[in-house]
């Protein structure tokens, strides 16, 4: 196992790469058709698309209600995948428009969409939260195409971070309100999990799980939330090395750039304290590292 080479010895710390003030900033992707790296603010729902050559960032609001949820790239490089309020959209790139394209919750009530991720089958895993975050009514989806899904879980608070194996069989997936991971196994010929089981139970001082990624050697690598860090652990669940973050709350992270050697992270000032505020000034901006071990490409979802 790659586990623990994922990491020299060397204290991670992550480095600011953009200050920014995002209220919740969000599902960064590495588009790889476009070669730029993609993320969204949830509740002053934009897209922002940061050009690496230019070293610019283009901001382009959305005409959606918040809390919108996350992107996720698509087999047509023109179109990313949205979840938001209403279910999850087409959006088009050229034109930042939406095109409706299913919604699996069918409006239930107090339900807003989350994180969702491709699998290596092209099959989009969704996950689902109460809008307030305080009962378990949120579920986990996976979705085929317009019009076959099938409810994978279900009993969460706050859903997050779906991720997969190198081998696409196990995907990866946090309750975060339960400060849990779970694994389950999946494969091409099931929309359903199976085998679900505990990765990792964390701390109090760990923060909650929220976005998840997955490395070249298998390591999983989850941003904490109230917990200014990246924690990454092993297949088996043991925290390999936890890297630090100069925000409170970290949300999500990727993988980018040609070689897949940088973990980008998108941070959130929502919900931070004035006294964490004052603690970690840079809460809301964007961060870097340098991994040991690069990273996944990540699939797309089949349209």
């Amino acid at each position: 196992m790659w586990g623990a080479a994922a990491f020299d010895g060397v204290m991670k710390v992550a480095e600011l790469w953009i200050r920014s003030h995002h209220r919740l900033g969000e599902s960064i992707i590495w588009h790889a058709a476009s070669r730029k790296l993609m993320w969204v603010d949830l509740l002053d729902p934009a897209l922002f698309v940061h050009d690496l050559t230019a070293d610019k960032t283009a901001r382009h609001g959305l005409p959606l209600q918040p809390p919108i949820g996350s992107i996720a790239a698509t087999t047509d490089p023109k179109r990313l995948i949205i979840a938001h309020r209403q279910g999850l959209s087409l959006l088009h790139l050229d034109a930042i428009e939406l095109e409706s394209f299913c919604d699996p919750e069918a409006g239930r009530d107090a339900i807003i969409y989350n994180d969702i991720k491709a699998d290596r089958w092209g099959r989009l895993w969704v996950g689902t939260s109460h809008a307030k975050e305080q009962e378990p009514r949120g579920a986990l989806w996976c979705v085929k195409d317009r019009k076959t899904w099938a409810l994978a879980d279900a009993g969460f608070a706050i859903a997050n971070g779906p991720a997969f194996s190198r081998d696409g069989r196990t995907l990866y997936f946090n309750d975060s309100a339960g400060r849990m991971t779970f694994a389950y196994e999946i494969d091409g010929g099931s929309l359903l999990p199976r085998g679900r089981r505990i990765l990792r139970h964390f701390g109090e001082e760990d923060g909650m799980p929220d976005g998840v990624a997955v490395d070249s050697g298998g390591n999983i690598w989850c941003a904490q939330w109230n917990g200014a860090a990246l924690i990454c652990l092993t297949e088996s669940g043991d925290v390999l090395q936890r890297a630090e973050v100069a925000a409170y709350n970290v949300t999500a992270l990727c993988f980018g750039g040609d070689e897949l050697r940088d973990v980008y992270v998108t941070t959130a000032t929502d919900g931070a304290s004035a006294v964490m505020m004052e603690r970690y000034p840079l809460t809301g901006s964007l961060f870097k590292l340098r991994a040991s071990v690069p990273g996944l490409l990540e699939s797309l979802f089949e349209i």
